[in-house]
């Protein structure tokens, strides 16, 4: 599924625990995954991190806990993108994982139809 790409492993973990993962689309991107549905990336699993994506209706729940955002070097620039770590509870609950992954989801969607707009 992602040959050629090390950190497959953390990638196929996470995909375990998100909901509909059979409808996601995995495309290597800033040294790591990117997670699509519907053309519309909404987590990125890099260095066995997964940061989901934030919006201004739910960016200030990853801020409010501390969790970074995604931060990628260039050779000419820096990026820091509207994805911000996933909460560690994720990984041990199933629930947990789904409304967080279902608010990314969302977050991306709002995203994508507004930059259609």
């Amino acid at each position: 599924m992602l040959q050629g790409f090390d950190d497959r492993g953390f990638t196929e973990r996470v995909l375990e625990w998100i909901p509909g993962a059979d409808r996601v689309q995995l495309r290597l991107m800033f040294g790591g995954v990117g997670l699509f549905e519907h053309n519309a990336m909404f987590a990125i699993s890099v260095n066995n991190q997964l940061y989901l994506k934030a919006d201004s209706e739910t960016r200030t729940e990853f801020e409010q806990r501390g969790l970074e955002p995604f931060h990628y070097d260039r050779a000419d620039h820096s990026l820091t993108l509207d994805f911000y770590q996933a909460p560690p509870e994720v990984f041990v609950r199933a629930n947990t994982m789904a409304q967080w992954v279902n608010r990314a989801r969302t977050s991306a969607f709002r995203a994508k139809a507004s930059n259609a707009a």
